[in-house]
């Protein structure tokens, strides 16, 4: 009985020592750099690129101390320059080149030349500062630098922004990069001070469509000597301060914007609709005049300005520019909708102000005034519903209620009858 204990005991000794050897997590592999170097190094010299740029990135993501190592970003900078060049052989020999895959080799050689520059110059033990491998970033950054911009164009075109976004913000970060050698580059680019800012012009649009609001803040103000596309950045400057919350600046922007380009859409339009919201019906006007400065006959800012007298219950003032549409256009149905409905409001104030009691001494010249005012919105209505019989909601309400206080009765059981 003892000796069957004893088996049963070191049984569950043997079983248990089992499971915890499972149950413990397996030791991290240890990161032995000489043989990462001696088998990317084979790699390399097999001209198979994309394993030693794979073993690189397993390293890098794995090793703390992989990631920091100039070296090793050096050797990731010649593995992506080399894949790059495999890709440019396919381009030009028309072998069913991958363009995309060519474009983002460009920008990741870029990245691990920045980064193999960064490390590079970090000071030794000493506090010497010894670049190694200044020649192989130059040459990267020098040789690809048209190509980095071809590539942001190239997905830009496409409305590929997720991948244009990042060429054209390296290229904008490395314009004046000491290890560039400007006068290498291809003498077809324009100068880079207006490279530059037809890159950042770009580099706002796509990180607009993004929605990265805060780069399009970053990159907008090297636009800005680009009168041509002004009104268009100031746009989506505008947008994205709205999108991110700061009003003060999003109004600034507008003002902005409305002053130098007062005939752009989006400037006066969303002018218009903030003081309208606040409301600051003064400012709303002073927009429409500074409109109607420069383009008095046009029909859509008259219409604007009636509406907004109207609003101020300035209604002798919405006459009068009521009126000036219908002049400029008489088949205008919702400038004579609108000039019906400004009557028959001051048919309803006169009325609620005025004692029309019958034996009253002015009844007979208070009610010819008011069936004057009544006769004057019914022609209006009458006149938006010649002009555009199919939209009724601009003259049905209106001539109801006209008819029924000139007694037309006539007139409204034929319209009731119809509608």
């Amino acid at each position: 009985m003892q000796k069957l204990t004893l088996i049963i005991t070191l049984l569950f000794a043997f079983f248990g020592m089992q499971l915890s050897a499972q149950e413990r997590p397996a030791e991290p592999t240890p990161f032995v750099r000489k043989k990462l170097v001696k088998e990317v190094k084979i790699q390399n010299k097999a001209e198979k690129y994309d394993k030693s740029s794979e073993l690189l990135r397993k390293a890098f993501a794995q090793y703390p101390e992989a990631a920091t190592d100039a070296e090793l970003c050096n050797y990731e900078l010649t593995a992506q320059r080399q894949l790059a060049s495999q890709q440019s052989r396919a381009i030009f020999l028309n072998q069913r080149p991958d363009t995309a895959r060519y474009f983002n080799h460009i920008l990741e050689a870029y990245r691990y030349a920045l980064r193999t520059d960064s490390l590079d110059r970090l000071p030794d033990a000493k506090g010497r500062i010894r670049p190694k491998y200044s020649s192989n970033v130059s040459a990267a950054l020098t040789d690809f630098r048209n190509n980095l911009r071809s590539g942001g164009k190239w997905f830009f075109k496409k409305k590929d922004y997720a991948h244009s976004l990042p060429m054209l913000e390296t290229y904008l970060q490395t314009i004046d990069h000491p290890l560039v050698q400007k006068e290498k580059v291809s003498a077809s680019v324009q100068p880079l001070d207006v490279d530059s800012v037809e890159m950042a012009r770009l580099a706002v649009v796509a990180a607009f469509s993004n929605q990265q609001y805060a780069k399009v803040l970053r990159y907008e103000p090297i636009t800005a000597v680009d009168t041509t596309q002004r009104a268009l950045m100031l746009e989506l400057k505008a947008k994205s301060f709205q999108q991110l919350g700061d009003e003060q600046n999003y109004l600034q922007t507008l003002q902005m914007g409305f002053m130098h380009y007062p005939l752009y859409d989006y400037f006066y339009t969303s002018l218009l609709s903030h003081y309208n919201a606040v409301p600051d019906y003064q400012q709303s006007l002073a927009v429409l005049d500074r409109l109607l400065q420069l383009q008095p006959s046009d029909r859509k800012f008259l219409y604007l300005k009636g509406k907004m007298l109207q609003g101020q219950h300035q209604l002798d003032e919405a006459i009068q520019v009521f009126q000036q549409t219908i002049q400029l256009a008489p088949d205008d149905a919702e400038a004579h909708a609108a000039l019906g409905n400004v009557y028959l409001e001051k048919a309803h104030d006169f009325y609620n102000r005025t004692n029309l009691k019958i034996g009253d001494k002015d009844y007979a010249k208070n009610r010819r005034y008011l069936n004057s005012l009544y006769t004057l919105s019914m022609k209006s209505f009458e006149q938006a519903r010649q002009f555009n019989e199919n939209d009724s909601h601009l003259w049905l309400s209106g001539l109801r209620e006209t008819y029924y206080k000139l007694n037309k009765g006539k007139e409204l059981k034929a319209l009731e009858r119809r509608y």
